[in-house]
């Protein structure tokens, strides 16, 4: 049976997939880095999800977990990039500090957008996922209006009620 990633990926929404075997709190904390604009963070549970997904949908990033052995995810990298080169990848992964830059240049060698160690830090990933979305949709990043509240709003109409503005 093949997972799939998500059907409700929205058209004028940044789409960004996460897929995270260790951590279910990464989809969490993707989509609080990104609250502030017009996104859709949707988990995927397997690699075959993730590539049918970027088969059928677009997708804008996709965030990985970099388990060992490297080479199936650098293989499952490499699989993104034929099926959707537009697409950012961007790994995260628990390592001791003696492999962290390792890893890091192993992943930006291959092709991924960028490395970032667990945890994460909020600031950071906001900050990755916002330059990696804009190198290929600079328009398409656009913050959430800001909600009114209902005080906001009762004086304007009660306004234009007075003056006959309907």
């Amino acid at each position: 049976m093949i997972s799939v990633c998500s059907d409700t990926l929205l058209p004028q929404a940044v789409s960004i997939l996460v897929w995270d075997q260790d951590d279910p709190s990464t989809v969490h904390k993707v989509g609080e880095a990104v609250e502030e604009y017009r996104s859709v963070v949707k988990p995927c549970s397997s690699a075959a999800g993730l590539l049918s997904t970027l088969q059928h949908k677009t997708v804008d990033v996709v965030i990985l977990n970099l388990q060992k052995p490297l080479e199936n995810a650098f293989q499952l990298l490499s699989e993104i990039q034929a099926k959707a080169p537009q697409v950012e990848v961007i790994f995260v992964a628990s390592f001791d500090d003696d492999e962290t830059r390792w890893v890091w240049t192993e992943t930006i060698q291959r092709g991924a957008y960028e490395f970032l160690p667990k945890p994460l830090d909020p600031p950071e990933l906001n900050r990755v996922l916002v330059q990696a979305i804009e190198k290929h949709h600079p328009m398409q990043l656009r913050k959430r209006p800001p909600a009114e509240s209902v005080r906001d709003v009762i004086p304007r109409t009660r306004k234009r009620a007075t003056s006959g503005l309907n």
